[in-house]
């Protein structure tokens, strides 16, 4: 019998090998879609002699994609709401363009079927969003990765006409606008990396206070109740950071208190305070909003005038790289804005070592 449960996990979520495999077999041949779109509007003769090699991997991508349609429809419940949505009008219309030709219509020569086409990109976004094993920054530049593909496919149809403007003398251009861009990445890179080594500096400094104050008389469990509190601060969810630091001060302050009561005081006390303080407002820190708009408006320009002026193949191949590094990078940084998200996206974190260290062994140590 028929296991379509498992037939819907291959599709859509592969733990096997087998599965995996055909996920990246599926990504080759959208890809290579778009390569054989590029060479014929650019490299007519380079085309003409591998045509064959395309001829036969259209014939691989009717043969897959038809067959795994055919599959999605047969394993759906409600088979009108897989044929009628997004990506069952994409699947369909990613077959369509090759089945056109069989009926005699002249799909070579035709640059609107052509850029039909260009929907098979929708895969491999349906790859992204269904296989959690392209994790990472990678992962993150994947949709961009396509939509940039895409936008450069319709580029290619469009420099394929007579009308289409021959933009030349812009490298000098490129240039200077991407080193700016380099200046505007490498300055906000500073500020969110200086702001990670405040951070753990500043938790050292009150672990030390800590470790100072809770051998003074009767006020070791209010140090301990308090260092636990500030840990699950730190840790606690980045949508909620603001609430909590603010209950985090009332904390502080409580504490305040019971130090005044035990007679605790002086520049340690001051010192610690101060370091708390500093720690409360760093967590909450971000990339002024402003510089965050306008880094994001350079990027996607800069990005635009490059798919859109750089011909061909080369363009092609700019234009992914430029975005994978871009984006890459983007997203990086922007994690590292994010020091006290400790969620299952984030990549890089404060390391709060020396407060799990008091936590774990505060009552002994």
């Amino acid at each position: 019998m028929i296991n379509i449960q498992k037939i819907r996990v291959f599709l859509d979520n592969p733990q096997s090998l087998k599965g995996k495999i055909y996920a990246y077999f599926v990504i080759f041949l959208v890809f290579s879609s778009i390569i054989e779109i590029v060479l014929v509007y650019q490299y007519q003769e380079i085309y003409l002699l591998i045509a064959q090699v395309f001829y036969v991997i259209e014939v691989f991508t009717l043969i897959v994609f038809s067959i795994e349609y055919c599959v999605r429809i047969w394993i759906e419940e409600k088979k009108s709401e897989y044929i009628f949505s997004f990506y069952g009008i994409s699947d369909l219309l990613a077959i369509a363009p090759t089945f056109l030709g069989f009926f005699g219509i002249p799909v070579q020569n035709t640059a609107w079927i052509r850029s039909v086409k260009l929907v098979r990109l929708i895969r491999v976004v349906k790859v992204y969003r269904s296989r959690h094993w392209f994790g990472g920054i990678t992962g993150k530049t994947i949709p961009f990765i396509v939509l940039t593909i895409a936008f450069k496919g319709i580029s290619v149809l469009l420099e394929s006409q007579p009308w289409w403007p021959k933009i030349e003398g812009i490298n000098i251009i490129i240039g200077v606008i991407g080193f700016s861009l380099a200046i505007l990445l490498g300055t906000k890179l500073n500020v969110v990396n200086t702001r990670i080594y405040a951070i753990e500096d500043a938790i050292c400094k009150i672990v030390g206070g800590l470790r100072d104050m809770k051998y003074q008389s009767g006020i070791k469990p209010h140090l301990i109740r308090w260092s636990l509190k500030l840990e699950d601060t730190l840790k606690g969810p980045y949508e909620t950071k603001n609430e909590l630091t603010r209950l985090m001060r009332i904390e502080t302050d409580n504490l305040e208190k019971e130090m005044e009561n035990q007679g605790i005081g002086g520049p340690n006390s001051a010192a610690f305070h101060r370091d708390v303080a500093y720690l409360l407002h760093r967590v909450t820190a971000t990339t002024p909003e402003a510089y965050e708009k306008f880094l994001k408006t350079v990027m996607f320009a800069y990005t635009g005038v490059v798919i859109f002026t750089i011909p061909g193949i080369v363009g092609l191949i700019s234009s992914i790289l430029l975005v994978y590094i871009l984006s890459g990078i983007y997203f990086l940084i922007d994690d590292m804005d994010k020091p006290l998200d400790y969620g299952n996206e984030s990549f890089i974190d404060v390391r709060l070592d020396a407060l799990e260290f008091f936590n774990g062994n505060g009552t002994d140590v």
